[in-house]
């Protein structure tokens, strides 16, 4: 059987994370493209070294990493910025992704997951389907993010502002899960959806069995 990838996207601060540890907990390979992201901006990258000479030695660390607070600081208030960070990264993470999904499918998987928060924006719900959302109003999702990064309103406004809404994602998507409770229910809806997508894909259940 030739190996399926089906995607999950979200919103930023929806939940996307403890939905792909769950699908990890049951064996499903999952790849994610901000992990991707980083490995293209690694220190001594090629990536790495043209974002540096675009975006100039200020976004380096004196350890000579990414300053990612520093980069953020100016692609999150200039769309021009941030499109051209998006061509450099972007074709390096699709490079990227591809090899995995290579690696995944030559040991005989049937079914992996790519978590990719910008999935729609950069057009890939078009290569990888079907594809599930999570889903969480917005002020629980501004509570997340401020709790987890430590942004302030005008940060985190411009963070949720560089996606699409998440309203538009949710009406695009295949499935849903609504995360507004708790993480067991979460796990729960995780765990219905993944059901159904086997269903869809005849792939066995039992393949992935619950932990």
């Amino acid at each position: 059987m030739a190996l399926r990838v089906f995607g999950l996207t979200g919103g930023i601060g929806s939940g996307k994370s403890t939905v792909a540890q769950r699908l990890r907990a049951r064996g499903m390979p999952v790849v994610n493209a901000d992990e991707l992201a980083r490995a293209a901006v690694a220190r001594g990258s090629a990536g790495l070294e043209r974002v540096a000479d675009y975006f100039g030695p200020g976004v380096l660390t004196t350890e000579g990493d990414l300053d990612r607070a520093q980069l953020g600081q100016i692609v999150f208030g200039d769309p021009e910025a941030r499109r051209m960070l998006d061509s450099i990264v972007h074709p390096i993470v699709r490079q990227l992704a591809a090899q995995h999904f290579q690696e995944i499918g030559a040991r005989g998987e049937p079914l992996a997951c790519y978590e990719v928060p910008l999935l729609y924006e950069v057009g890939l719900d078009r290569t990888y389907q079907p594809v599930l959302v999570v889903n969480a109003p917005l002020a629980l999702r501004q509570q997340r993010i401020a709790r987890r990064d430590g942004f302030g309103a005008e940060q985190i406004a411009a963070r949720i502002a560089a996606q699409i809404p998440l309203e538009e994602k949710v009406r695009r998507a295949d499935y849903v899960i609504d995360n507004a409770g708790s993480v067991a229910e979460l796990e729960e809806a995780t765990d219905a959806v993944l059901t159904a997508l086997c269903d869809a894909l005849a792939v066995p259940e039992a393949r992935y069995p619950r932990p």
